[in-house]
């Protein structure tokens, strides 16, 4: 059999823009899908989009790199399904512009593995899963108490709550970006409800105390870390984060983030004398199996809101 032809520039960019509907299915916090992407000849980059940063919620930025590690990964999968391999470049600051992150390229051609293709198929099913998971419960009182305190701090924040109502959206909304009210739970998904609730200080108590029951009754908690903890750790947490979320969602398991504690700088630290080993905590995501499916998959922007192809 003769060696298959090398795809034409068309063709690339045609792949590299599956790659991006791949990527822009990617988690985000608060699904403000913090990221762009720009085809220039064959090569794909992946940038931040610096005016969907959570300025009271993510200061350092470090969970919008971390949103864009994770739409990287899903590019990377999209990729190897599609039969090529994935040259990936990590842009460090001094290389490029701070908003660039890493560029991707396709590589010589591959038969995708049955893990390839099973992480592909995954990822359209992937959800983030804010409700309870069947009651298997685990010794994991410690890090349940400083999820209460960190939702304690952060609902008492007023600018903490009005930062997130921005981003909580009616199931019938147009805009293609947010939380659903629906899935989170504040006792009404209705609009009116939502916004009297985070109003009020007295939220904090409740949720606070509902996340800590959410955790203690999952059957894992799992805490993702890097060494350093630089922009290109948390790339490459973001990737680490994705590969994760796919093969929990392939083995049937839903995920939840309870990142709030990481929010908070002295909890963060906290959490990382809790885990005992030498790092820093990056992600805090709690595992199950869904009691009940997950009805309102998160919007998605559109691909040309995102994507500039450049000839």
């Amino acid at each position: 059999m003769g060696a298959m032809s090398e795809p034409t520039s068309a063709e690339v960019r045609q792949i590299l823009r599956h790659a991006v509907a791949a990527a822009v299915m990617a988690p985000s916090s608060h699904n403000t899908q913090p990221w762009r992407f720009r085809i220039v000849g064959s090569t794909l980059e992946i940038l931040t989009d610096n005016l969907r940063q959570l300025p009271v919620i993510d200061r350092e930025r470090r969970q919008l790199v971390v949103s864009c590690g994770c739409a990287l990964f899903n590019a990377r999968v999209a990729i190897r399904a599609m039969g090529y391999t994935d040259e990936v470049t990590v842009m460090l600051p001094e290389q490029a512009p701070p908003e660039l992150v890493a560029t991707l390229q396709l590589g010589p051609r591959i038969m995708p593995s049955e893990t390839d293709l099973a992480l592909m198929r995954a990822l359209p099913l992937r959800r983030t899963n804010r409700r309870r998971s069947l009651h298997r419960p685990i010794p994991a009182a410690e890090t349940a108490g400083l999820i209460d305190l960190a939702d304690h701090r952060q609902y008492g924040d007023p600018a903490f709550r009005a930062e997130l109502a921005s981003w909580l959206i009616p199931w019938t909304s147009r805009r293609r970006d947010g939380i659903p009210f629906v899935e989170k739970e504040y006792g009404s998904a209705l609009p009116f409800s939502v916004m009297r609730a985070l109003r009020s200080p007295g939220l904090a108590d409740e949720f606070g105390k509902l996340e800590a029951e959410l955790a203690v009754g999952s059957p894992v908690v799992v805490v993702l870390g890097t060494a350093a903890d630089e922009p290109t750790d948390w790339l490459a947490c973001g990737q680490a984060l994705e590969a994760v979320l796919l093969h929990a969602t392939h083995m049937g398991l839903s995920a939840a983030f309870l990142n709030q504690v990481l929010e908070v700088p002295d909890l963060r630290g906290r959490i990382a004398t809790l885990v005992g080993r030498p790092g820093y905590p990056q992600m805090v995501l709690r595992l199950g199996y869904p009691e009940e499916p997950i009805q309102h998959a998160a919007p998605r922007r559109d691909l040309d809101d995102v994507l500039l192809v450049v000839d």
